[in-house]
This record gives C-alpha cells, sequence and structure tokens, in this order.
C-alpha cells in the first residue's frame, strides 16, 4: 500500500532515475528523485524510499544525513527521495566497551601507530612524509592529504584533497577522487590484502562539512575508524568505532580536536590531534585478533590541515 502510494506519485522520467539507483545500489551517478516537501511525517516520501529500498528498520528522517553527492540540500519546496543519496547516522558507543582496554593494557606503547610523518620508510613502503620530498611543501593547498597503507606498508604517494567531498575507492564506475586500484595494479598483493579489497567496491566518502568532517561508507562491509575526537581524554587509547554499510559518521570534530592538542597522551605513545585511521573491512583492537591497524589488509590515514 505504501509502496502503491509512493509509486503513483512519482513521474516515469522519475521513476527511471530511482530504478537505476536501486539497481545499481548508488554505483551510478544518478540524480535526485524530487517529490514535494509538505507531507505528513509518516508519509514522508524520503523516509519511505529510504524504508523500501535501503532500511526496513528505519524509524524516522532524524536518522539520515544527506550525502554529498546530493545536490538539492538548499532547495526549500521539494526533498529528495533517491535512497543512495543518504546515509544512515551512526553514533560512536558511549562507553566504547568492548573496543577500550584495561589500565595495564593502556600502558602498552604499541597501542598507538605514529603517523606517516612519524614513521620511517621500511622495504617495500614509499618513502616521504608530510615534510619530506616534497609531499607537503609549504603553502601547498587541500584540508587533508590521504595515506593508503597495506599491513604495515604505504602504498603510492600522498594524496592532497581540495574539493570539499573526495571519494576512495576500488571500483565506482562514475566517480573520481583516489582509486586504490590504481595505484596497487602492478603491486601482487597479500593474499589477505586482495580479499579485502575486493570488499572494498564504492569504499567510502570524506567530506569536510561545518561541523566536521564526516565518513560515509558505501561499500558493503564495515569500516572501523580510530580518531583522537571519537572519545572523551579519560578513555585511552581513543576507541575504534565500527561503521556499518550505508551509514556515515563524524570521524573529525574540530572544536574536540583544539581540546586533543592538550591532552595528556604520554602514556599511550605518539598521537597525532590531526590523524584519522580507517580500516576497510577488518578492525582491530581488544576484540580482534589484530592489535594494531598496521596488522589491517587495507587501510587509509587521513591526514588533516593544519599538517605538521
Amino acid at each position: 500500500m505504501v509502496r502503491s502510494y509512493l509509486l503513483k506519485r512519482l513521474k516515469e522520467s522519475q521513476l527511471e532515475m530511482l530504478l537505476a539507483a536501486v539497481e545499481s545500489r548508488g554505483a551510478d551517478l544518478s540524480a535526485c528523485v524530487l517529490l514535494p516537501r509538505d507531507q505528513p511525517p509518516l508519509l514522508d516520501p524520503r523516509l519511505l524510499c529510504c524504508q523500501l529500498w535501503r532500511w526496513p528498520d528505519l524509524r524516522q528522517d532524524a536518522e539520515l544525513k544527506r550525502l554529498p553527492v546530493c545536490r538539492s540540500s538548499k532547495d526549500t519546496v521539494y526533498i529528495c527521495c533517491n535512497p543512495y543519496h543518504w546515509s544512515r547516522l551512526c553514533k560512536p558507543e558511549s562507553p566504547p566497551p568492548p573496543y577500550c582496554r584495561s589500565a595495564r593494557d593502556r600502558l602498552k606503547p604499541e597501542v598507538s601507530i605514529p603517523s606517516v610523518s612519524d614513521r620511517a620508510p621500511s622495504e617495500g613502503q614509499c618513502p616521504g612524509s608530510l615534510t619530506t620530498n616534497g609531499e607537503g611543501e609549504a603553502g601547498e593547498r587541500g584540508w587533508c592529504k590521504l595515506a593508503y597503507w597495506e599491513l604495515a606498508s604505504r602504498v603510492g604517494r600522498l594524496f592532497s584533497v581540495e574539493l570539499p567531498a573526495v571519494n576512495v575507492f576500488t571500483s565506482l564506475p562514475h566517480g573520481d577522487g583516489l582509486c586504490l586500484a590504481a595505484l596497487t595494479e602492478d603491486d601482487p598483493p597479500h593474499e589477505s590484502v586482495r580479499r579485502t579489497r575486493a570488499k572494498i567496491g564504492l569504499g567510502v566518502t570524506l567530506s569536510q562539512e561545518e561541523d566536521g568532517v564526516w565518513a560515509y561508507n558505501r561499500s558493503d562491509s564495515p569500516i572501523f575508524v580510530n580518531s583522537p575526537t571519537l572519545v572523551d581524554p579519560d578513555s585511552r587509547p581513543p576507541p575504534v568505532c565500527r561503521v556499518l554499510p550505508g551509514h556515515c559518521l563524524n570521524i573529525f570534530d574540530a572544536d574536540k580536536a583544539a581540546c586533543a592538542r592538550h591532552w595528556d597522551f604520554a602514556t599511550t605513545g605518539p598521537v597525532d590531534p590531526n590523524s584519522v585511521r580507517i580500516s576497510f573491512a577488518k578492525g582491530w583492537g581488544s576484540k580482534y585478533s589484530r592489535q594494531e591497524i598496521t596488522a589491517c589488509p587495507c587501510w587509509l590515514e587521513v591526514l588533516l590541515a593544519p599538517c605538521r
């Protein structure tokens, strides 16, 4: 009944756009499907579309956040009903168990991995950091730089991001950004890396917004995020947050980051208050066999300005 009500309100061209979005599961660069905003809450077309084609357990539109690809955010009359122009909000666990460690474990230096700019190059790892080899020249534009890692080796050069949003993916038919497959096409991977690469797919969209930096998980596997702004200063090391497919999370709050610079991280090893780590498909920490992110097959380091 609800589906019938909704479909009757759509024009043929809108039905075609909706069909293309649903069939490609967001892979194709589909357009906005617009319907009037002035509807009763239970008949909100955006909510209905997302319930029908993505999240049957969705209860209210407050759980949704618009993807950067959606171009109708400033439209006061119409609302976009393309279910793949929306992401579901993911709230970090509070308190963070089962990820937080005991007080004794917190004293172990290996729980915190230095950022790219702290690490010395290893064999098979591209040398250089934000301050060497011309990768981070003074005055260079960009709100962040991306470093892609496979296990403990960095792959490729730092990728500078200037646009408000960037896609990081292995397979995206009609998109741009950082294609991880292009970085690794001539490098036969470890078996665990090969399997994990296959799960990245549409990957993640990183977006600089008014309230911070958001990560939108567009893949079919979870991503795992470690950020100094996802936890209060009494919980160390910062927890690892699991973000399910189709969900999004504010991974870096600039206001909290300013406070983090004054926190005492001396017992947990080097911590970069402007660095966020994202592992594709595989988690790490006390709940997993992988204790450090360098044991994760495919992961991303987001180095946010101001860089060192």
